[in-house]
């Protein structure tokens, strides 16, 4: 009985963790961000963001056809004011230092960015080392089948515990 408590409990956390996780409205931010990958479901709600805000949308860069919106937008941004920036390596951490010193030369205060949900909780942890900004973590859902589901948490456990025991940004 008590195991069954306790997988029932796990699974709960996981779920609220990388499914349903804590999720800030962008409130009245000095710009959008929208992390590489998964462009489909990310950048419509960075972009609908920035766009009902501060008209500010910061758009990281990576290789790869899911990230090829992102590159579009960086060349026809529209009505946006909109900074491309491009992470040393394909990686969140490298990621998170980009836009540490992006958020530190626009003097940004208060960023709202936007990944997956099951991406919410590693990012705001690595972003929120890199920048003494205050970031508010937006998700974008994505539609997937439950195999990818599992592969992604299975992945952003993995990570989680590596940026626990790698402290700096």
């Amino acid at each position: 009985m008590a195991l069954a408590v306790a997988l029932v409990v796990v699974a709960a956390a996981i779920v609220r963790v990388f499914v349903y996780p804590a999720s800030a409205p962008a409130g009245s931010s000095d710009a959008v961000v929208v992390l590489a990958g998964d462009a489909e479901a990310r950048l419509p709600v960075a972009v609908r963001l920035a766009a009902a805000g501060a008209g500010v949308l910061a758009v990281s860069v990576d290789d790869g056809e899911d990230n090829a919106p992102a590159r579009a937008l960086c060349d026809h941004p529209g009505d946006l004011e909109v900074h491309c920036f491009t992470a040393a390596r394909s990686d969140t951490r490298a990621e998170a230092r980009a836009l540490g010193r992006l958020i530190d030369e626009q003097q940004w205060d208060t960023v709202a960015v936007v990944t997956n949900s099951y991406h919410v909780a590693r990012a705001g942890v690595l972003v929120g080392r890199c920048t003494d900004a205050s970031i508010r973590m937006v998700d974008a859902r994505s539609d997937m089948p439950v195999r990818r589901w599992v592969v992604a948490i299975a992945r952003e456990i993995g990570g989680l515990v590596v940026a626990a025991a790698r402290r700096s940004c």
